[in-house]
């Protein structure tokens, strides 16, 4: 019996170690250049909106990370998509859809992602509280975030270590730029 049930946990550790990771419209987070994703996604129909760096605090930004927002991928509902990149590489892509106060398309998001990567490692029902539901991979997360008072959902695929490495970048750039002498005084 304890044999049975070391065998199990083991194969259920392994299906979550070499589950295969999430690749939507086929691109790889932590692979896929920024002109590669860029060309991927126009040619599904998106169109770019906006561009801009990262934005770490007041006026400060950094050059290592760039978004690049689109409008009109073929997702039902969608209102756009932010696709950020560390050093020209995609680490995060941000789907943005409307939600409604009862927060059906939660609901209807989280079982269509349920059905594709089975029950998720966290879950909140958005009720009182923001609702989320978490799927971990290797090195990719996968995110439903509906915040309660909000007429806006998101969905989040992270590539786990670049976020890390942009989040390192955020504060160095930070410091290098507090550091600074200050002009006029």
């Amino acid at each position: 019996m304890r044999s049975l049930i070391i065998l199990i946990s083991v194969l259920f550790f392994v299906s979550l170690v070499f589950a295969e990771e999430p690749k939507p419209f086929g691109l790889i987070l932590g692979k896929t250049t920024e002109n590669e994703a860029i060309s991927i996604l126009q040619k599904e129909g998106g169109r770019i909106i906006n561009t801009a760096y990262r934005i770490i605090k007041g006026d400060i930004t950094n050059p290592n990370i760039k978004a690049v927002e689109f409008k009109r991928l073929p997702i039902e509902n969608l209102i756009k998509a932010r696709t950020w990149f560390y050093q020209g590489t995609l680490f995060e892509i941000v789907y943005f859809f409307p939600i409604s106060m009862n927060k059906d398309e939660f609901y209807v998001l989280y079982k269509q992602l349920e059905s594709k990567y089975g029950k998720p490692a966290k879950y909140v029902k958005p009720w009182l509280a923001d609702g989320l539901a978490l799927w971990k991979f290797k090195d990719i997360e996968v995110k439903i975030t509906a915040p309660w008072v909000s007429d806006e959902m998101y969905l989040n695929y992270k590539h786990v270590p670049f976020s890390k490495k942009a989040e390192q970048s955020d504060k160095e750039i930070l410091k290098q730029e507090t550091s600074k002498p200050k002009k006029g005084f």
